[in-house]
């Protein structure tokens, strides 16, 4: 079963919420745990579009979602000016700066494409809470 999804939603501070919603159906394609990690990565994407690349309500975010057999691969794409992924995770004391380390951890593949942009991920469709990647965090 090979299918997509895209959506294009306006930027700002409800772009999370849209997202989310945008998402809802995921349940009928996906395990629900998988489906929740999955709007949980969004969520942290969709934000870093409109903090770090300032997004607003007047400029907008695809999220696009394609899903195989094996996988779902969610992309997220803005207009900002893109970037290098952080080396390192943040100091345990930051306030922020962990949603990307939080992908990290959750998905079981990630990146960003040519000029740091855009920001994907992917997690396989079978897995369970006991072969999902473990967390290197002590």
């Amino acid at each position: 079963m090979e299918s997509d999804m895209s959506f294009e939603l306006a930027g700002g501070p409800y772009a999370v919420t849209a997202a989310r919603l945008a998402l809802a159906d995921l349940e009928s394609h996906l395990d629900p745990s998988v489906a929740f990690d999955v709007r949980l990565l969004v969520s942290e994407l969709v934000t870093n579009s409109v903090q770090h690349a300032q997004v607003s309500a007047e400029d907008s975010i695809v999220l696009a979602v394609r899903f195989t057999d094996e996988t779902v691969r969610v992309e997220v794409h803005d207009n900002g000016p893109g970037f290098e992924p952080p080396a390192t995770p943040p100091p345990e004391d930051a306030d922020a700066g962990w949603g990307l380390f939080l992908v990290e951890q959750l998905a079981d593949g990630w990146g960003v494409g040519e000029g740091g942009k855009p920001v994907w991920f992917e997690i396989r469709r079978d897995r369970t809470q006991d072969d999902a990647p473990e967390s290197t965090a002590a």
